[in-house]
């Protein structure tokens, strides 16, 4: 996998098409924000925690592809996210 930063949504999108795995995530996680670089070997669900950065969301695998949801109120608020990233393993 190879995603360089940039908008998270760009990113999942990416995502989404390296994996073929749909990601269903609110936009408002979203809005604003910038992704983690990946680069590397990851599972779908391994990667798309990467591109959050430091962001506290939870990913979860659903039929169809994969969830995220918010796991605090800062998942909810916009900004960069490269500062303090969450290796993702």
């Amino acid at each position: 996998m190879n995603i360089p930063s940039m908008p998270l949504d760009r990113a999942i999108e990416i995502l989404g098409r390296q994996t073929g795995c749909p990601v269903l995530v609110d936009q408002i996680l979203m809005d604003g924000r910038t992704s983690a670089a990946v680069k590397g070997s990851y599972t779908p669900q391994a990667a798309l925690l990467h591109l959050f950065g430091s962001v506290h969301v939870d990913v979860t695998a659903t039929v169809s592809g994969l969830s995220v949801s918010p796991l605090d109120a800062t998942a909810l608020t916009s900004g960069d996210t490269r500062a303090g990233l969450r290796t993702a393993s």
